[in-house]
């Protein structure tokens, strides 16, 4: 803001003084046509003010010219265009010129306040486009989401009704598959939205993550012995600050992510290690890793890689919000001997005994 009161000082000063010197020039003008005083000051008075004025106009339209630029573009954005952008034309070097150095002068002073104000409204309008395309696909990826199970669950129900197939307990369990992934998916989005809102509110305890991560590996290991996985599990005593059952939540999805990747007689490493200033928590598959490119990718919603299309799309996403509602981070690294390792870090907690 000193700037811009820099600037608007400077140009009422421009004013005063050109009308000054303007008035003088045509004084001494009229002067030579004209013995009568009045006259001479009259003639120059009226010529000091007009063209004064026309210096004050021009400086004035310098200005508000950028608050005119951001009042269209805002305008714009307001009827719905998101990618309407406050700009100013270029300007090229003129002679040496009164009008020419207010405008240099005026650049100057647009390379502060002015060119900042044109900046942030910029990336606010940048950022309201990218959240309207990431509102419109996550809507797109809900639905298709949700189309393929609810179309088998008609489809199957139909068939029933029909008398096409027979209602046994391998249908029922079929059906419930689908209304499963179903109520798992609702749940899943009622979280992150919860999350965006900032209206997740957690439970915080005193509480030992390796206790959090053997409860989960042993509600897990049954669902891995199907698929002929094996579960390792390495922990030491890790106290931090959180809700136990989101850390829980946490668990399972990197556990689901993990499991899907792993191929039979497959392998799966759980860690957890309390360090100087922070309680790190390792789950590692031995599936095909991932690409560097899709690395950042894996935590978007409704991700799903080339090669693995089952589930939601939802768990990394799930993960990493939960992780940073606690203060910690999630990052994704390669397994020395291929695969891939999710690595959540929270903060430590000193616990006075």
């Amino acid at each position: 803001m000193n700037r811009i009161w820099v600037g608007l000082w400077l140009g009422i000063m421009g004013v005063l003084v050109s009308f000054c010197v303007l008035f003088l020039v045509a004084k001494g003008l009229a002067a030579l046509f004209t013995n009568d005083d009045v006259a001479v000051g009259a003639w120059g008075s009226l010529f000091g003010f007009v063209l004064a004025t026309l210096l004050a106009a021009y400086i004035a339209r310098s200005l508000a010219r950028p608050l005119s630029e951001v009042s269209t573009a805002a305008q714009r954005v307001a009827g719905g265009d998101l990618s309407a952008r406050a700009r100013l034309s270029p300007v090229t070097k003129s002679p040496m010129t009164i009008a020419s150095v207010t405008r240099r002068t005026y650049l100057n002073w647009q390379s502060g306040e002015t060119s900042r104000l044109l900046d942030d409204f910029n990336q606010m309008a940048a950022s309201l486009e990218r959240l309207e395309a990431e509102r419109r696909a996550t809507t797109a990826s809900i639905a298709h989401e949700l189309r393929t199970p609810l179309a088998v669950l008609q489809a199957r129900l139909a068939a029933l009704q029909d008398g096409l197939f027979t209602l046994d307990m391998s249908e029922i369990n079929l059906l419930k598959q689908h209304t499963d992934f179903l109520a798992r998916l609702v749940e899943d989005l009622r979280h992150l939205s919860l999350a965006d809102a900032g209206k997740l509110n957690l439970t915080l305890e005193t509480c030992d993550l390796a206790v959090v991560a053997s409860d989960a590996v042993a509600g897990f290991r049954q669902r891995a012995l199907l698929k002929e996985v094996h579960l390792e599990l390495s922990t030491e005593t890790a106290v931090l600050r959180g809700d136990p059952v989101r850390l829980s939540q946490i668990m399972l999805n990197l556990l689901e992510n993990a499991l899907k990747f792993s191929p039979p007689a497959g392998r799966i490493i759980v860690c957890v290690k309390a360090q100087n200033t922070t309680v790190e928590l390792r789950v590692q598959d031995s599936g095909p890793g991932v690409a560097e490119a899709m690395k950042e990718r894996v935590f978007e919603r409704f991700y799903h890689s080339d090669t693995h299309g089952s589930g939601s799309g939802l768990g990394l996403a799930i993960v990493k919000q939960l992780a940073e509602l606690h203060g910690g981070t999630v990052k994704l690294t390669d397994a020395p001997g291929g695969g891939a390792v999710f690595q959540v870090e929270f903060p430590v907690v000193v616990v006075s005994v």
